[in-house]
């Protein structure tokens, strides 16, 4: 599918997060460093991160949002996560974007101290596809777990049941030939193994078929396996 790849770089929207951190002391969002671009290197010594090819394959959109430091000799230092776009494969995408960026060598240690906000958004432009839909009653429930809910219907649930909640284990995969799912990966989030293993298992068991709706097909699926 060919779609344009947009990495937008969102100042204003970071700073919000960084103020928003629960192990520090939050300050108003106008006391919250900008971004020091005026500290670059150069104009070009904090190029925008590639677009991570698994990411692609999947079609996974979102933002994540960083903070960091500037170390004496211009490197980037104490790189955190503020706010993950849901996929670890972006966050670590960009963590390594803004590590590789360079500051200029010898600041003062008021200017290194930050710490510095960057939002990475990550997007797709165009047309998504014609995704597939579950077929009812095809998914097999497990001991833990109670159904798949794919993101598109996700927006009426509660926040527990929800992709961005906290029941449950976030999923993406490929639906291929019969509407069977393939290469299926779970976000863990430290959950231990044996219960990544049963969500990826009633992905698995899940069946999808494609309607009559006009366009091209998208094989990408993104979701939650929710628990009972």
């Amino acid at each position: 599918m060919n779609r344009k790849l947009i990495i937008g770089v969102c100042i204003a929207a970071a700073a919000a997060s960084l103020a928003q951190v629960p192990d520090k002391p939050a300050p108003s969002v106008s006391g919250t460093p900008a971004f020091p671009r005026h500290l670059l290197a150069d104009a070009g010594s904090c190029p925008l991160p590639a677009w991570p090819r698994e990411a692609l394959l999947y079609d996974l959109q979102g933002s994540s949002t960083v903070a960091f430091a500037i170390g004496a000799d211009g490197a980037v230092e104490r790189v955190r996560l503020l706010r993950s776009s849901g996929w670890s494969v972006l966050d670590d995408a960009a963590l390594r974007g803004i590590g590789a960026c360079r500051f200029k060598a010898g600041l003062d240690a008021a200017e290194r101290a930050g710490p510095y906000p960057m939002q990475f958004a990550w997007k797709l432009d165009g047309a998504a596809g014609v995704a597939p839909s579950l077929r009812a009653g095809s998914c097999r429930p497990s001991a833990h777990f109670a159904r798949f809910v794919p993101d598109a219907l996700a927006s009426g649930m509660a926040a527990s049941t929800a992709p961005g909640g906290a029941s449950g284990v976030r999923v993406r995969f490929l639906v291929g030939e019969a509407g069977v799912p393939a290469r299926a990966v779970a976000e863990a989030k430290g959950q231990p193994q044996a219960l990544v293993t049963e969500a990826l298992d009633l992905v698995r068991s899940c069946r999808f078929d494609y309607d009559d709706t006009p366009g091209e097909r998208s094989a990408s699926m993104t979701g939650r396996v929710v628990v009972h």
